[in-house]
């Protein structure tokens, strides 16, 4: 017994103790986590030791810190309205402001003992601070120190954006002494175990260059701000140099170092973290200090010299065409040039391209294309910048997972699809095309992208080099094994410097690298495009133009798309590959769409070097299901036959069910007007004629799926605007119900069509029939799959279950058919049902009805319908062909 109180006891002096030590423990943490947050909450600047090269940083710390948060917060009306001298609007101002002011209180201190003979007393300044102090005299009163980060074109952003807000504040810039050759980012691979490969800045661009640029640019502005105090030091008296680089850099370091340690009349700040957002109004009101504490100290005879080390500046100013801060970025730009041994590498690249031209015209020749026109007396060259590495991939499933109220979904789109682009987008084969990419060729063979963002069954870029005429930098430069790592940024700036001079340039708008040169070709009107669609991320909040650069949702001109499966050996084949001339043909003469053809016809077939000849963009491209359903239209002729005339063809039937693959063959506009081959356009079609001219001007200024907004939207079934997946219009009768409906004509909803193609998919070759509740093929799986099930009970009938189509409602004019009587405003013809060939001619020279199904529609014809008139036309649209 007295064993077990013992330990009883010990026990419970053992959990006392344990509950002490917790309480302890606690009490420290919370303390801690106090003055950590009261650190933070003006942590602008930091003391920090010395580092490999010798910095002064701040003077003071999370001590001033705590003392200056505690003054602030003790003042309510201080605290509610966060302002030091009604002038600063942010702790972080109050900061930088307390800094320079306590500078500045040195400085007249010290003049103050000059002034009665104290100097005396005062020890002599050692040799090496005498010769800092004669190096000093080489800095401006206001300095800005910068960094660069990142990959080139950040680096490029870091610098432009650095030096313009030493501009705009009227402060001396020191530029970074080295940059890193390898920016590459892996997300799952710690960067401070990375080798960078860090390299002089003049490794890459010329400085001198960029000095010249630069000083000029500081004289413009103040010597237009006469009144202003930094007009004294950049437009009169002694000219010093805007920018400090490579060893005026290092030297002047080390001179503040050795002062600011001393505390010698120089005063070096470090930015923290976390502040670029409020980098130019921070700045400011250290501008604002600075320029009083001058004034109060009689001029700049003995003035202390302030140096603001910003870290890297990229993003850290906001370059907005509406402000004078895009002029100051551009001009800039301008004279940030690469140096000799990049432009001599591009030089190279440029000299084995132009060899191409005539290699990559007759190519394209073979595929129906002309010689493309000259562009300066020459052919020039396309430029892809293609993102498909692995680091890429791991950037983009990162990037497209941040949750930050931005709209992220084109980090990888359209990677494996990019030869579609070009085509659909009018990129000429027969200009030479340089990709520019950190792969190699036979990389570029093999790539797939794996993942949530992944292309499922594409492996490879085979069709790109097979349309396309393409050159890369290992046919012309000798590349390191290591190049795309140790030499990464040398090499980008060889792919820039091409991206330049090319006559268009495609590349992958969340790549800064592409974002930035579409925004540079944007300023002097030269074409571009961004193969992956959406938004541009660096236009929208950090160099932002005027004019939204990203694909309208409602662009314009439209794309006119149609399907065509052509085997000349079938009549019913010949037939509507004449109907096809009639489309393209009539759609050219009457409309400004941009036609589109998706054909299984091989690139060197006759008729895609017809389609290609009258400026149809064609687009290569056979269904891995393509097999199958033609078995299965064979299979299921008997049993189907008298439900669609198509049921007798196959090659029509695989010609109809191509209209489900045009979502996801990489096309970049968010909708489309789909017609059937059998169509004959006899007037203008816009965004006018389809949604009204009220409801466009409407959803033209509030419709934005590029930026997320208007994606929930869409049309009710059987009304007119926008559709949630598709609008069509009436079959034989003149009706908005949506269970009405007929697919010759539709406007596709391509982005809610992309997303729901697997399901889609999944439904039609699920099932063991090609007849659905609501018809036949392509039309009745359209009808059934996008619609809503309603249920209603009858006493007669008992449960009842309709589907209804989702499907808006598009105008009669726009599907007009030729059995319907003449209608002056109607904009497409639909040859629903008998042809002109085969079946109203035949009716009307001899009463001959070649199928039985067409009879009462050919007796229509006859009747109050405008058949033989349209067939005329229909002729002569084919005469001309």
């Amino acid at each position: 017994a007295r064993a077990m109180g013992h330990r009883g006891m010990m026990e419970g002096s053992s959990r006392g103790g344990r509950r002490r030590r917790r309480c302890l423990a606690c009490a420290a943490l919370c303390a801690a986590l106090l003055l950590f947050a009261a650190g933070l909450c003006v942590g602008f600047m930091h003391v920090a030791q010395d580092d490999t090269r010798s910095h002064a940083r701040g003077l003071w710390g999370v001590h001033g810190a705590r003392e200056l948060f505690a003054s602030h917060v003790a003042d309510n009306a201080c605290h509610q309205s966060c302002f030091v001298d009604k002038q600063c609007t942010c702790l972080r101002e109050i900061a930088v402001v307390q800094e320079v002011r306590q500078l500045f209180e040195e400085s007249r201190r010290k003049k103050a003992d000059l002034g009665i003979g104290a100097a005396a007393d005062r020890a002599a300044p050692h040799a090496e601070e005498t010769a800092a102090a004669a190096q000093l005299e080489g800095l401006a009163p206001l300095a800005i120190k910068i960094e660069v980060c990142n990959g080139l074109i950040n680096q490029r952003i870091a610098l432009l954006e650095g030096i313009a807000l030493g501009v705009i504040l009227g402060a001396q810039v020191l530029l970074p002494v080295h940059m890193p050759f390898n920016g590459v980012e892996l997300p799952k691979q710690p960067t401070r175990t990375m080798d960078r490969n860090l390299q002089r800045l003049e490794r890459m661009f010329d400085l001198d260059a960029l000095q010249a640029g630069a000083t000029e640019l500081y004289r413009d502005h103040w010597c237009k701000r006469s009144d202003e105090p930094a007009s004294k030091t950049w437009c009169h008296g002694f000219q010093r140099p805007a920018l400090l680089y490579g060893n005026a850099t290092e030297a002047m370091e080390d001179a503040i170092s050795i002062l600011g340690r001393k505390r010698r009349n120089v005063l070096s700040l470090q930015w923290g973290a976390g502040a670029k957002s409020e980098a130019l109004s921070v700045l400011e009101a250290a501008q604002r200090e600075f320029y009083a504490g001058v004034a109060n100290l009689g001029g700049d005879a003995g003035s202390p010299h302030v140096l603001l080390d910003l870290g890297c500046t990229l993003f850290s100013l906001a370059v907005d065409e509406t402000t004078e801060s895009w002029s100051i970025f551009w001009r800039l730009h301008r004279h940030l040039k690469h140096e000799p041994d990049v432009r001599e590498q591009a030089a190279a690249v440029k000299a084995h391209l132009a060899s191409l031209g005539v290699a990559a015209q007759e190519k394209a020749a073979t595929f129906g294309f002309a010689a493309p026109p000259l562009e300066g007396g020459a052919p020039g060259y396309n430029v892809l910048h293609l993102r498909a590495e692995e680091d890429w991939q791991h950037h983009c499933e990162a990037w497209m997972g941040l949750r930050d109220g931005y709209h992220r979904d084109n980090c990888m789109n359209n990677t494996m699809l990019v030869h579609n682009v070009l085509l659909s987008e009018g990129v000429h084969p027969g200009v030479p095309l340089y990709i520019a990419t950190g792969l190699t060729r036979a990389e570029l063979s093999a790539v797939r992208i794996e993942g949530p963002l992944g292309s499922p069954g594409l492996v490879g870029l085979q069709p790109l080099f097979e349309l396309f005429t393409v050159a890369l930098k290992e046919d012309v430069i000798d590349l390191h094994p290591s190049w795309a790592t140790e030499q990464r940024e040398f090499y980008a700036a060889v792919d820039y410097e091409l991206a330049q001079g090319s006559r268009t340039f495609v590349g992958n708008s969340v790549s800064s690298f592409s974002a930035f040169i579409i925004i540079d070709r944007y300023r002097h009107s030269r074409p571009s495009l961004h193969y992956n669609g959406g938004n541009i991320p660096l236009a929208e909040d950090f160099v932002k133009p005027v004019k939204s650069l990203s694909v309208p949702t409602l662009r314009q001109p439209l794309k006119w798309v149609f399907a065509l499966n052509v085997n000349n050996a079938s009549d019913v084949s010949n037939t509507f590959w004449e109907m096809t001339k009639v489309a393209v043909i009539s759609a050219k003469r009457q409309t400004d769409l941009v036609a589109v053809c998706v054909t299984t016809a091989p690139p060197t077939s006759p008729v895609a070097q017809w389609l290609v000849g009258h400026g149809v963009r064609v687009i290569y491209h056979r269904p891995t299901w393509a097999d199958e359903l033609v078995q299965r239209v064979e299979s299921k002729v008997a049993e189907e036959n008298m439900r669609s005339h198509l049921s007798l063809d196959p090659d029509a039937m695989l010609g109809t069910f191509l209209r489900i693959e045009v979502p996801v063959l990489g096309l970049l506009d968010e909708f489309v007007l789909y017609t059937d081959v059998d169509v004959m356009f006899t007037g203008h079609v816009d965004w006018d004629v389809i949604l009204g001219q009220d409801k466009y001007s409407a959803l033209r200024g509030s419709t934005d799926f590029a930026r997320g907004k208007g994606l929930s939207g869409g049309g009710r079934a059987g009304e007119g605007g926008l559709p949630r997946y598709f609008s069509a219009s009436s079959e034989m009768q003149k009706s908005r119900l949506p269970g009405m409906l007929n697919a010759g004509v539709m406007l596709l909803n391509m982005r809610a069509l992309r997303e729901s193609y697997d399901a889609f998919r999944h439904f039609i070759f699920s099932s063991s029939s090609l007849d659905w509740p609501a018809g036949p093929g392509d039309q009745g799986a359209y009808k059934t799959f996008y619609s809503e099930t309603s249920v209603t009970w009858s006493w007669r009938k008992g449960r009842l279950t309709t589907c209804t189509p989702i499907a808006s409602f598009l105008p009669f004019e726009l599907n007009w058919k030729t059995y319907w009587p003449r209608n002056d405003f109607a904009r497409i013809i639909h040859f629903h049902g008998p042809k002109c060939q085969s079946d109203i001619i035949p009716y009307k020279t001899r009463a001959e009805v070649t199928m039985p199904v067409f009879k009462g529609i050919l007796e229509d014809c006859a009747g109050n319908g405008d058949c033989y008139r349209l067939c005329e036309e229909f002729f002569r649209y084919l005469g001309g062909g």
